[in-house]
C-alpha cells in the first residue's frame, strides 16, 4: 500500500521504506519492536510528516510498538557516527519498498564513511559494549534467571559476531563465515543449533509473558520446560533438565563469540604490533598476552601439560590462546586414572588453585575446556546444574568457581587467619567441593562429604587432611544456620560448637569458607548484619576453644566460672555509676541473663536512664536509636504491658524498618529493656527514619489509639504490596523444640515475607500467655524464618503436650493465612 498511498503519490522526490534491526534481519518475535527508517531526498522533506502518518498510524492502530525515523541520507550518516547503536542498526537495514537508488545511495555512503578505515574503532566500540552488556546482565552464561537477549550467550552474543564479520570483511551468513575460517568447522552445527533453540525459547517467553520479555525467570521455567517436553525423572526434575540445556546452549554461544572476537583481535593486532613471545618453561610460551603450547603434537608425550598450561595461566593471569584451548579439549583422552592419581599434577593443580590471580578465569576455562570435570569426574554432577532455591543467583558449578574467587579475595580482609591456616589448599578445595553433593535429591552436605573423601584420596591427601575436607563440606552451613537464628548468649549452645567443630584450625577455615560461600551465593545472602553475627560466633566459638570450654572438667566449673563473671560485671557497673546518678535498683537484683548479655557499660547506661526518666517510664515507651555499621540498634524502655513486643513490632513495620534480631528482658520492678537490631525495608538510610513519630505511634499504639492490625492493612492495600520476587520451594511450618535451649523453648517459624507478619506472629504468642526472651529474623529472599525464645509466666519451658500443641496449630494458622494474602 506504500506505492499507491496519496501522501506518497503526490510527493515530487525520492522515498524509501527501509527495515532495521531485528526487523531488517528477518528476527521477529511476537512482541518485537518494529524499527522502520522513512528515508527521503530535499524534494520529498515537505511530504514526509502526511507520509509518516499514513505508514505509521495503521501500525500503531493494529498494537504494534513501532520505532521510527525520518532522514535524508545525508542526516542518516551523521547520525550514524554520533550514535553507535544507530550505527550498527543500519548494518541490519533492509529495502523494503520505494526507491531503491536512494536506499543503494546509503548503502554506499555508510561503507565509504562509516566503515572505510575506521573498523578497528568499529570493532573496539563494539568491544566495550559488549563489557558493558555484560556488566548490567551478568559476566557469564550461568545465572539462574537468565536473559536470553542480553546476557552472556545470548542474542546479542551473536548479533554482535555477525555485525562485525559484515563490517570488517563483507561476510554474511553462518556458511560464510565457516568458508572464510572465522567460524570453525566443528562448532558451526552445534552454533545453529544453540540459535534456534535460544529463537525458540525466546518466541514461548513472549507468548507467555503476553509481552516483550526476554529474561527466563522463575515464574516462566517450569511452564517452559513442560512446553519443551521435559518430564521429571527419579534422578532430575524436568524444569531442572531442561534449564541444563538452556545454560548449555548459552555457553555453546559464549564460547563461540569469544573465540571469534579473539580471532578478530589477533588478527588485527598483527597488523598493529610486532608479537612478542616469552618462554614460561619448556614447551609452554606466552605470546602477546596470550599462552600457547609451542609444539601441539608434544602433549601425546607429556600430558601435565595439560595441568602446566593452567598453572601458568593463573600465575600469570594470561589467558590460554583459543588455538591451545582447543588442543586441551582434543587431548581429554589423556586424563586417564593414571593421571587423577599422579601426585605430581595433584601438586600443580592445587598450586594454582590457591595462587591464581583470577581463579575464576581460570577455574572456569578449566570447565568450558572439559578439562576440570575430567580431572574431577564428580564435578560433572553438578555441571550447569541449575538450583531453584531462595537466594542463588548462579548454577551450582559456577556457584563453587565464584566461591573460590571470594576465598581468594579474602586473603587481603582476613590476612592474620590465613597465615594461621596450617594447610590453606583444604579450604580452597572445600570451597571449590562444598555442593558437590546437589542434584542427587539428598542432603548435599553429607553426600558431598563422603564423595570429598575419594577425591582427597586421588589428590594425594594424607587420612587427616582428607577428614579434615570431609568435614568442611558437611559442615559448610553450620556457621551461617546458627550465628543467624540461635541465641548467642547461650553458653551452652557455643560450648556445643566447639564440642562439633573441634579445633581452631577447622573453625578458622569453617569461617573463610562461610564468608566465601554467602558473597558468591548472591547479593541477598550477604550483608553487613550477616558479617557481624559470623564473626560474632566466630570469636565466642574461637575463645571457648582456646579455654578448652568442652572438656569436662571445664563443664563442671562453669557455673562457678559464670557466677564469678557475673560479681565482676556487677563490681564494674558500681564503679561506672559511682558518683553519677541515684539509682533506682541496685546492680545486684537484675537478672543474671541481662547481666550476661551487655557490656558493663551498656548495663549502666540502661540504669542511668531508668533513674533519670523514671516519672516518662511510667507513663510512656521510650526509644532510644543508634546507627551502627550496615544496621541500626533500638533500646526500648518501658513499664511492662501486656502484647508489649507485638505492638512495636507492628509499628516498626509500618515505618517501614524490618527487625533483624531482638534481646528482651524485664527488671523485678517490671521495667522491660528491649535491645531491637533494625534494617530500613526501603532505600532509606537509618538515620532518615523519624524516631520521634515512631515513638509516638508505639506509646498511641500501647494506649489502643493506633490500631496496628488496621494500619498495617491499610498501608499493604495502599501500596499493593507484591512480593519482590517469585521463588520457589518457599516452606510453611511451625517447629517448637525444647531441646535447642537449656533455658527456654524455641519456637521456629518458616513462611512468607511480608510487613506486619512478625507483629501477627509475635501478638498470637502474647495471647497464650507466653514471655519472648529472644528473637532472631532470618529473611530470604521471600522466605522469612523467625526463631522466638519463649517461656511461660513462670519462666517455664512449656511441657504441657496440649499447650505446645495449641500454640503449633495457631501459628501455622498465622502462616498458611499469610501465603494466601501474599
Amino acid at each position: 500500500h506504500f506505492k499507491s498511498s496519496p501522501a506518497v503519490t503526490k510527493s515530487s522526490g525520492e522515498i524509501a521504506l527501509v527495515a532495521l534491526g531485528g526487523y531488517g534481519r528477518g528476527e521477529f518475535y511476537p512482541f518485537s519492536d518494529i524499527d522502520l527508517l522513512l528515508l527521503h531526498d530535499r524534494r520529498s522533506g515537505k511530504y514526509m510528516q502526511d507520509v509518516s502518518e499514513s505508514i505509521l498510524y495503521p501500525l500503531w492502530d493494529a498494537g504494534f510498538d513501532v520505532g521510527h525515523s525520518v532522514r535524508t541520507v545525508k542526516d542518516t550518516i551523521r547520525f550514524a557516527r554520533e550514535d553507535f547503536i544507530f550505527q550498527v542498526s543500519l548494518i541490519d537495514a533492509r529495502f523494503l519498498t520505494g526507491s531503491k537508488s536512494l536506499f543503494e545511495e546509503l548503502t554506499t555512503r555508510y561503507k565509504k564513511k562509516i566503515l572505510e578505515g575506521k573498523r578497528l574503532k568499529f570493532v573496539q566500540t563494539m568491544d566495550l559494549f559488549r563489557f558493558e552488556r555484560r556488566k548490567k546482565y551478568g559476566s557469564h552464561s550461568y545465572l539462574l534467571e537468565p536473559h536470553i537477549k542480553e546476557g552472556k550467550g545470548g542474542m546479542r552474543d551473536i548479533q554482535a559476531m555477525i555485525w562485525v564479520s559484515k563490517a570488517l570483511f563483507g561476510i554474511t551468513g553462518l556458511d560464510q563465515m565457516e568458508e572464510s575460517g572465522l567460524l570453525a568447522s566443528e562448532d558451526r552445527q552445534a552454533f545453529e543449533d544453540s540459535w534456534n533453540m535460544l529463537a525458540r525459547i525466546r518466541n514461548k517467553l513472549h507468548y507467555f509473558s503476553k509481552r516483550k520479555n526476554d529474561q527466563l525467570v522463575f515464574e516462566y521455567q517450569e511452564e517452559m520446560a513442560e512446553a519443551f517436553g521435559y518430564q521429571d525423572t527419579k534422578a532430575m526434575l524436568g524444569v531442572e533438565h531442561f534449564m541444563r540445556q538452556v545454560y548449555g546452549h548459552m555457553q555453546t554461544i559464549a564460547v563461540v563469540t569469544d573465540l571469534f572476537f579473539e580471532h578478530i583481535h589477533e588478527v588485527q593486532g598483527r597488523s598493529i604490533f610486532k608479537e612478542k613471545e616469552k618462554q614460561l618453561e619448556k614447551h609452554i610460551v606466552v605470546r602477546n598476552n596470550y599462552i600457547h603450547l609451542s609444539q601441539s603434537d608434544i602433549l601425546e608425550t607429556n600430558p601435565s601439560l595439560l595441568m602446566r598450561l593452567y598453572l601458568h595461566s593463573a600465575k600469570t593471569n594470561y589467558p590460554l590462546h583459543h588455538r591451545t584451548r582447543q588442543l586441551v579439549t582434543r587431548n581429554l583422552h589423556l586424563v586417564d586414572e593414571k593421571f587423577r592419581v599422579s601426585k605430581r599434577i595433584a601438586k600443580v593443580f592445587l598450586e594454582l588453585l590457591v595462587h591464581a590471580v583470577n581463579p575464576m578465569d581460570t577455574l572456569e576455562s578449566m570447565l568450558e575446556t572439559g578439562l576440570l570435570t575430567a580431572y574431577l569426574p564428580e564435578y560433572g554432577g553438578v555441571e550447569s546444574l541449575a538450583q531453584h532455591d531462595l537466594y542463588h543467583i548462579y548454577t551450582v558449578d559456577r556457584h563453587q568457581l565464584q566461591a573460590v574467587l571470594e576465598l581468594s579475595r579474602l586473603r587481603a580482609s582476613e590476612k592474620d587467619i590465613f597465615l594461621s591456616l596450617p594447610s590453606e589448599h583444604l579450604v580452597y578445595l572445600a570451597a571449590l567441593l562444598h555442593d558437590i553433593g546437589k542434584g542427587k535429591h539428598a542432603d548435599h552436605s553429607e553426600l558431598g562429604a563422603s564423595m570429598v573423601v575419594a577425591i582427597g584420596k586421588r589428590l594425594g591427601l594424607d587420612e587427616e587432611e582428607t577428614a579434615c575436607l570431609s568435614f568442611l563440606v558437611r559442615f559448610h552451613l553450620f556457621l551461617p544456620e546458627n550465628a543467624l537464628r540461635r541465641d548467642l548468649e547461650d553458653h551452652e549452645f557455643i560450648r556445643q560448637s566447639a564440642e562439633i567443630i573441634g579445633d581452631i584450625d577447622r573453625l578458622a577455615m569453617l569461617y573463610l569458607l562461610t564468608i566465601a560461600d554467602s558473597r558468591a551465593t548472591g547479593p541477598s545472602a550477604w550483608s553487613d548484619w550477616k558479617a557481624t553475627l559470623l564473626s560474632e560466633m566466630y570469636l565466642k566459638v574461637k575463645s571457648c576453644l582456646e579455654e578448652q570450654c568442652v572438656a569436662p572438667e571445664s563443664i563442671k566449673d562453669q557455673a562457678q566460672g559464670e557466677e564469678q563473671g557475673i560479681t565482676w560485671l556487677q563490681n564494674r557497673v558500681q564503679e561506672l555509676l559511682q558518683g553519677k546518678v541515684e539509682t533506682r535498683l541496685s546492680v545486684d537484683q537484675l537478672p543474671d541473663d541481662y547481666l550476661l548479655s551487655f557490656s558493663p557499660e551498656l548495663v549502666s547506661k540502661h540504669l542511668e536512664i531508668h533513674g533519670t526518666e523514671k516519672a516518662r517510664l511510667q507513663q510512656q515507651v521510650l526509644i532510644f536509636p543508634e546507627e551502627k555499621k550496615g544496621f541500626g540498634s533500638l533500646l526500648i524502655m518501658s513499664k511492662d504491658r501486656p502484647g508489649l513486643l507485638a505492638k512495636v513490632f507492628g509499628v516498626l513495620a509500618y515505618h517501614n524498618l524490618n527487625v533483624l534480631a531482638a534481646q528482651i528482658f524485664t527488671w523485678p520492678d517490671s521495667t522491660v529493656v528491649d535491645v531491637l537490631d533494625v534494617m530500613p525495608a526501603t532505600d532509606n538510610y537509618f538515620s532518615e527514619i523519624d524516631f520521634e513519630a515512631v515513638q509516638k505511634d508505639i506509646n498511641q499504639a500501647v494506649n489502643y489509639r493506633f490500631d496496628v492490625s488496621s494500619k498495617l492493612s491499610s498501608k499493604l492495600k495502599s501500596y499493593n504490596y507484591l512480593p519482590k520476587k517469585k521463588v520457589q520451594q518457599l516452606e510453611q511450618r511451625v517447629v517448637i523444640d525444647n531441646e535447642i535451649s537449656s533455658r527456654f523453648t524455641v519456637i521456629e517459624v518458616y513462611c512468607s515475607d511480608r510487613p506486619g507478619t512478625l507483629y501477627q506472629l509475635a501478638q498470637m504468642i502474647a495471647d497464650f500467655g507466653l514471655d519472648i526472651h529472644r528473637a532472631k529474623i532470618a529473611t530470604e529472599v521471600e522466605q522469612l524464618i523467625d526463631f522466638f525464645y519463649v517461656t511461660t509466666r513462670d519462666k517455664m519451658k512449656i511441657t504441657d503436650p496440649d499447650l505446645k500443641q495449641k500454640v503449633h496449630d495457631s501459628l501455622l494458622h498465622v502462616v498458611q493465612e499469610v501465603a494466601v494474602i501474599a
